[in-house]
């Protein structure tokens, strides 16, 4: 599946998936009273695990989110239940993390007979279908599996039915901001892409992914840390993408009025489009990591237009790694 292809999947994959998620939820163990969770991941999975963790806690779940990477070959009891998630389930730091991790295991993934498969107790499938090597409907539906299994063991529900509408709606709509976008991000020097809480996934994935697939330098921040600091290299051969609702909104005003480019992302009715300030206006989510599916879907549309414009393939990494992922079954 071209990269193209799998921004355009992704309605029907979400519907798909969460199905196939909902019927395995039925056998997924309640958690124990006050039980830690560690959620697990090393690329795309780890941006996700960092919004899942804020998500989680707010609906009164314990949990922490620990890179892969961290955790390899590691026996000490981090946590009560570890959480690994890796679209491929070939993760090799994901595999290699779970395997002396002390504790209940379990795994999201899309190919339950990988790796991954057996070295958990509980297997989640996503059910999504191919991917593009440019991660699009993997990620999505990743974000979506990890939203449900919060909400099963936190005791609440949301109506992820109406996602995949939004999706093709916020796909059809951005379409055309970002295009006329596309020739001043290609040309920045870099892109920063900031956001804090739950839509930190969005920064740091909308960065890998603008990376992997168009090739821009890109940095991805947490909106307090950006301000700390970070920000000071900011001027107007650089842009920014800013995701958020809360003092990103000042905070796309400050980088616009430097005269640096800057795509806001956000629910926000308070602010509109201005000099240097382009708002792209997402619709109600059903919930925080609905909300960051949707957040990503702008980013994924500027990345494949800057492809186009660079006449890229984005077919996957030109640089090949021989142990970041397991062939074994």
């Amino acid at each position: 599946m071209k990269f193209v292809e799998g921004i355009a999947a992704q309605p029907q994959s979400l519907l798909a998936s969460a199905e196939n998620v909902r019927r395995s939820l039925g056998a997924v163990r309640p958690l124990e009273s006050g039980a830690l969770v560690a959620l697990i991941g090393i690329g795309a999975s780890e941006h996700v695990s960092r919004s899942a963790a804020a998500a989680w806690r707010a609906l009164g779940v314990r949990a922490v989110a620990v890179s892969a990477a961290e955790l390899q070959g590691s026996e000490l009891a981090l946590a009560d239940v570890y959480v690994a998630m890796s679209e491929s389930g070939r993760s090799a730091e994901t595999v290699a993390a779970l395997r002396g991790a002390p504790g209940r295991r379990v795994g999201i993934t899309n190919d339950p007979d990988a790796p991954l498969g057996a070295v958990v107790d509980e297997v989640i499938p996503l059910g999504s279908g191919p991917d593009s090597p440019i991660y699009t409907t993997g990620y999505t539906a990743t974000l979506q599996a990890i939203g449900l299994l919060g909400e099963h063991w936190g005791g609440t529900s949301s109506d992820w039915a109406v996602l995949p509408e939004q999706v093709a709606q916020v796909t059809e709509q951005s379409s055309k901001v970002v295009a006329a976008l596309a020739d001043t991000f290609e040309q920045a020097r870099i892109i920063d892409v900031v956001a804090s809480g739950t839509s930190s996934a969005t920064a740091g994935e909308g960065a890998l992914m603008m990376r992997e697939s168009a090739r821009l330098h890109t940095a991805s921040h947490e909106t307090f840390n950006y301000l700390h600091g970070p920000m000071e290299a900011v001027d107007a051969q650089a842009a920014s993408i800013v995701i958020g609702s809360g003092r990103e909104l000042r905070l796309a005003q400050e980088l616009a009025g430097l005269g640096c480019p800057t795509l806001l992302i956000t629910t926000s009715h308070e602010i509109e489009d201005a000099d240097h300030l382009t708002v792209v206006r997402l619709p109600k989510p059903p919930s925080a990591l609905a909300c960051a599916v949707l957040e990503i879907l702008p980013l994924q549309l500027l990345a494949a237009e800057v492809v186009s414009m660079r006449g890229l393939r984005a077919d996957g990494f030109r640089y090949h790694q021989d142990d970041i992922k397991l062939d074994g079954r």
